[in-house]
């Protein structure tokens, strides 16, 4: 499914769950590199960003919290973006990226801010608007984490508590394995950036690495901290059981 959105000289192509006739659309409309049409057929593991002459294509994936399954998803997108314009590709539905997108379509305010002078600025505002998502998902794991430790320190119930540990655990290793090989692809970026859009965009390509490393930064204190609650628990539930053998010695 394609969604076109246009402000005065700047286009946005999002595409979503690419299809055979979507494909032909891009390849009509637009003089992409017959590699990045490949790679837009299938998902893609790692992040990236290639040069292709007059476009550039940039692989990231953000972490996605599923209330199902209790853990973090890694959802991707890829970016194919000229000068004026900006293709996006993603496989799965993306909550904050959808909400961004519909007020794109709705907003001429918002279009004004973000779709000007050329593509680099409606990626900034992506790439931020995701990452700003993240933080706010990292919130959401600290307050599990602070449930942690309360139950850890005020309740007698710690037999319990393990499960909930053990998914956070799991939850924060996710979001470890999707944000953590972002780095390399934003230093990429910020370096072919500059080169593509020029030097006047340094400012909002630093922006867009000093977003991920707070997410790391903030995610690798988490990471820290369960790991700290865990070892505390383990010798808590030591200490009371070898407290109820005593007693059953006695």
């Amino acid at each position: 499914m394609i969604k076109n959105i246009n402000f005065k000289n700047i286009t946005w192509i999002n595409v979503f769950n690419p299809s055979a006739e979507d494909l032909k659309y891009l390849i009509k409309n637009f003089k992409i590199h017959p590699i990045i049409m490949n790679e837009l057929t299938r998902p893609t593991l790692r992040p990236k960003v290639e040069s292709y002459g007059d476009h550039l294509y940039m692989v990231l994936h953000f972490p996605i919290f599923s209330s199902e399954t209790r853990t973090t998803l890694s959802r991707e997108i890829d970016f194919v973006f000229t000068k004026n314009t900006l293709i996006t590709v993603h496989y799965e539905k993306i909550a904050p990226f959808e909400e961004l997108l519909s007020q794109c379509e709705s907003d001429e305010e918002f279009r004004g801010r973000h779709m000007r002078e050329n593509s680099a600025f409606l990626l900034h505002k992506i790439i931020t608007t995701l990452f700003e998502f993240s933080l706010r998902e990292l919130d959401h794991i600290r307050q599990n984490v602070d449930d942690v430790e309360k139950k850890i320190f005020e309740s007698k119930k710690h037999y319990n508590t393990i499960e909930e540990i053990a998914f956070i655990r799991r939850d924060i290793l996710n979001f470890w394995r999707t944000i953590k090989p972002e780095g390399l692809a934003l230093e990429s970026l910020a370096e072919r950036g500059i080169l593509f859009f020029g030097d006047d965009l340094k400012p909002y390509f630093s922006d867009l690495t000093g977003s991920y490393l707070r997410v790391l930064n903030l995610l690798e204190n988490q990471k820290e901290a369960i790991e700290v609650l865990y070892d505390t628990h383990e010798s808590v539930l030591t200490t009371k059981t070898n407290e109820v053998m005593k007693m059953f010695t006695i």
